[in-house]
Protein backbone atom coordinates (compact mmCIF):
# COMPACT_ATOMS: atom_id res chain seq x y z
CA UNK A 1 0.00 0.00 0.00
CA UNK A 2 1.47 3.19 -0.84
CA UNK A 3 2.19 5.73 2.00
CA UNK A 4 -0.38 9.42 2.35
CA UNK A 5 0.68 12.60 3.14
CA UNK A 6 -1.17 14.24 6.33
CA UNK A 7 -3.77 15.46 3.86
CA UNK A 8 -4.00 12.13 1.70
CA UNK A 9 -1.80 12.56 -1.03
CA UNK A 10 0.36 9.95 -2.48
CA UNK A 11 3.88 10.50 -1.04
CA UNK A 12 6.63 10.93 -3.53
CA UNK A 13 10.04 10.06 -1.49
CA UNK A 14 12.16 11.33 -4.85
CA UNK A 15 10.05 14.78 -4.60
CA UNK A 16 10.67 14.57 -0.81
CA UNK A 17 14.50 14.44 -1.09
CA UNK A 18 14.88 17.00 -3.57
CA UNK A 19 13.52 19.69 -2.12
CA UNK A 20 14.75 18.38 1.17
CA UNK A 21 18.35 18.76 -0.49
CA UNK A 22 17.14 22.42 -2.15
CA UNK A 23 16.54 23.75 1.24
CA UNK A 24 19.62 22.15 2.51
CA UNK A 25 22.48 21.71 1.03
CA UNK A 26 24.67 23.67 -1.08
CA UNK A 27 27.32 23.19 -3.58
CA UNK A 28 30.98 24.26 -4.34
CA UNK A 29 33.15 23.95 -7.13
CA UNK A 30 36.77 24.70 -9.05
CA UNK A 31 38.71 24.68 -11.78
CA UNK A 32 42.33 23.32 -11.55
CA UNK A 33 44.48 21.93 -14.10
CA UNK A 34 43.61 18.45 -15.48
CA UNK A 35 46.86 16.97 -14.22
CA UNK A 36 46.87 18.50 -10.54
CA UNK A 37 42.80 16.96 -10.49
CA UNK A 38 43.90 13.58 -11.72
CA UNK A 39 47.00 13.69 -8.96
CA UNK A 40 44.33 14.13 -6.31
CA UNK A 41 42.09 11.73 -7.93
CA UNK A 42 44.89 9.35 -7.79
CA UNK A 43 46.00 10.17 -3.99
CA UNK A 44 42.38 9.84 -2.70
CA UNK A 45 42.26 6.50 -4.25
CA UNK A 46 45.52 5.50 -3.00
CA UNK A 47 44.78 6.53 0.49
CA UNK A 48 41.05 4.80 0.67
CA UNK A 49 39.48 8.21 1.40
CA UNK A 50 36.66 10.15 -0.30
CA UNK A 51 37.11 13.75 -2.46
CA UNK A 52 34.24 15.15 -0.24
CA UNK A 53 35.77 13.96 3.01
CA UNK A 54 39.22 15.73 2.23
CA UNK A 55 36.84 19.02 0.79
CA UNK A 56 34.81 18.70 4.17
CA UNK A 57 38.03 18.50 6.55
CA UNK A 58 40.01 21.48 4.34
CA UNK A 59 36.81 23.52 5.24
CA UNK A 60 36.30 22.72 8.97
CA UNK A 61 39.81 23.52 9.75
CA UNK A 62 39.28 27.12 7.74
CA UNK A 63 36.19 27.80 9.31
CA UNK A 64 37.93 26.56 13.39
CA UNK A 65 40.75 28.81 12.43
CA UNK A 66 38.40 31.52 11.76
CA UNK A 67 36.48 31.11 14.97
CA UNK A 68 39.65 30.80 16.72
CA UNK A 69 41.00 33.94 15.46
CA UNK A 70 38.04 36.33 15.75
CA UNK A 71 37.71 35.12 19.76
CA UNK A 72 41.67 36.83 19.83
Amino acid sequence: MPRKTKNGEPFDQMDYIKKWGKENMATISGRYKKEFVQAFKDACKTLGIRQSDVYRKAMQAVIDEAEKSSQE
